[in-house]
């Protein structure tokens, strides 16, 4: 790794690893001395959507789009085929504000996903309003025909009611349609009196499908979204299984054996006492673990590295953890970045700082993401004068290649932190 992600640190003095992305983020980090850490917690992440809601979204801009359409057509009709010189202005202003109304309708509506049964209620309305004013305003030949501009948009009408409509749908559009035939009633004395016949016809059977299709979508998206939560749920549960068998490993392997060991009085008292405590931390964590299901797996794997890291038996009292509850949505290379770092750090501070105070904490840094640090109070260095070796570089290059930082603070005979950070 070369030299362009290192810069040197601030403060007492120390290396910064970052990713491409400079997060910027820079607190004091606690040591375990003086209790466990308490930072803020972490925001929830936003729900994916679901099915349903992508659906209802989908459908949304569909209807806004055959809306939009048929405006235009009724664009293209008006100047075409001419304007009666009686009611210019009522046909015209009809057109205008049924547009207009339309539009701001399906903007908020793809703005929130759906359209509200007020503005539902509000399209019915305005459409048999027009419905009826502005047909009566045509001719009575022209009132049925293509040339009444008001026969697409109450397509639409009954479309948008069919599908948004809820338990009132089905008046919802039998009030639309029949304002239509009064409307254009006149027609039926007229040689385009068929048309009223046919273009009632249109508009009930598009009501109909529209309705039966909208309503097969949304329940197979309902019926999506249960078998995902079950898919999920079980999923869940057999991670959740496989971890509480793992622990009862864990325990037998090592904290039974522990036990066994202080039984047989093997070991003097100091050192009998030394073994309870790291089995108790390690315990802790497990029951904190299992209290928190699947946020579970950075906290029990670091765990499980401190306890069985050769640091344990080369300082006197072991290493000191606090392992906070630590946040979901952390992926196997994080945990994997995460804990390799973490024990290259141990390692470092084993060899170099010459001291038995060392310890490790974790913690949700407060967005989503985790902060692991370990820290030791011994001889520390200079860091301008003694860049990160092979090991350091390689551990640390893995958490910054997921977008992490890593941070090296130290100074002469003021110990040395390292703290890794991580948010997704």
């Amino acid at each position: 790794m070369d030299a362009g992600p290192w810069t040197g640190g601030h403060g007492r003095g120390g290396w910064t690893a970052r990713g491409w992305t400079q997060r910027g983020y820079r607190t004091p980090v606690p040591c375990c001395h003086g209790g466990a850490m308490n930072p803020p917690t972490a925001p929830q992440a936003a729900p994916p959507e679901s099915a349903h809601d992508r659906t209802r979204r989908m459908l949304v801009r569909a209807l806004a789009a055959l809306r939009g359409a048929q405006f235009l057509l009724g664009l293209v009709v008006l100047p075409l085929r001419g304007l009666p010189e009686r009611h210019t202005g009522i046909i015209v202003g009809g057109y205008a504000l049924a547009a207009v109304s339309a539009a701001v309708m399906f903007t908020l509506g793809i703005r929130r996903r759906t359209l509200s049964p007020r503005w539902i209620a509000a399209d019915v309305v305005l459409a048999v309003l027009y419905a009826v004013v502005v047909s009566r305003s045509y001719p009575p030949a022209d009132a049925a025909s293509i040339g009444n501009w008001v026969i697409p948009p109450l397509c639409g009408v009954v479309v948008t009611a069919a599908i948004y409509g809820g338990r009132y749908r089905i008046p919802a559009v039998a009030v639309v349609v029949a304002s239509w035939v009064v409307g254009a009633w006149p027609a039926l004395a007229t040689p385009s009196g068929q048309e009223l016949i046919s273009n009632t016809t249109m508009m009930t059977v598009f009501a109909g499908v529209a309705g039966l299709t909208g309503s097969l979508l949304l329940h197979a998206a309902q019926d999506a979204d249960s078998a995902t939560a079950r898919a999920v749920a079980a999923e869940h549960q057999a991670a959740r299984a496989e971890e509480r068998a793992e622990q009862a490993l864990d325990f037998h392997d090592s904290v039974q054996v522990t036990l066994d060991v202080i039984a047989a009085g093997t070991y003097p008292a100091a050192k009998n006492q030394w073994l309870a405590q790291r089995e108790a931390d390690y315990l802790r964590v497990l029951t904190t673990s299992r209290k928190h299901g699947d946020r579970a797996e950075l906290a029990t794997a670091l765990a499980r590295m401190i306890r069985d890291h050769p640091a344990q038996e080369l300082i006197g009292g072991g290493v000191e953890t606090r392992i906070d509850v630590l946040p979901t949505a952390m992926g196997p290379e994080v945990v994997e970045a995460f804990v390799k770092g973490a024990r290259e750090a141990l390692n470092n501070a084993v060899k170099y700082a010459r001291t038995d105070e060392i310890c490790v904490t974790a913690a949700a840094d407060g967005r989503g993401g985790a902060r692991v640090a370990v820290i030791d109070q011994g001889i520390g260095f200079d860091p301008a004068s003694r860049p990160p070796g092979l090991g350091t570089t390689y551990s640390i290059k893995r958490i910054v290649d997921l977008g992490g930082e890593v941070v090296i603070d130290s100074a002469p005979g003021e110990g040395t932190t390292v703290e890794l950070t991580w948010t997704p």
